[in-house]
């Protein structure tokens, strides 16, 4: 067997959002672009070099990537990363659910459900799906299932009480 090469172009969409994530999570974490390139352990200039799309020999490593995550709390990243592998990211609850957590969020995942029934059934009027329709019907797709894992994580935490 031989090895290839991995053709594919540094991902532009998940450079910008860590530079967006470290930018918008600068008050929360109380650490410049400087300072979360050190906590990295990394110059400021290594990590510009890592978000350039440009710098194809130069990415951020598994190691980095799971330590900025555990560092900014924001998971827009791996929410980018697992859109483009077609799944779904949705924290574990790790607090029991109570009816009240599920009547809301049951509401919430029949609303999402509904838009993808409605962008549906408005884009086949014409009898033809467009691209721009496509676009938006998996989107709200993303946003059902989203919304129906969350319902299923809470109905596995349901506090359930014996009487």
């Amino acid at each position: 067997m031989s090895y290839t090469f991995n053709k594919s172009p540094k991902d532009r969409t998940l450079c910008r959002v860590i530079r967006k994530t470290i930018t918008t999570q600068k008050k929360n974490i109380g650490l410049s672009f400087a300072e979360v390139a050190e906590e990295l352990g990394m110059s400021n200039g290594t990590l510009e070099n890592k978000l350039k799309p440009a710098k194809h020999d130069n990415d951020l490593s598994i190691t980095e990537f799971v330590h900025f995550l555990e560092l900014t709390g924001d998971y827009a990243a791996l929410e980018h990363i697992a859109n483009e592998f077609d799944l779904v990211l949705v924290p574990k609850k790790d607090t029991k659910s109570s009816m009240g957590d599920i009547n809301l969020v049951a509401d919430l995942a029949n609303i999402e459900n509904a838009d993808v029934f409605r962008v549906v059934k408005n884009a086949m009027q014409d009898g033809t799906i467009s691209e721009d329709e496509k676009e938006e019907i998996l989107k709200e797709i993303d946003e059902a299932q989203k919304a129906n894992a969350i319902l299923k994580d809470t109905i596995l935490h349901l506090a359930t009480s014996k009487d």
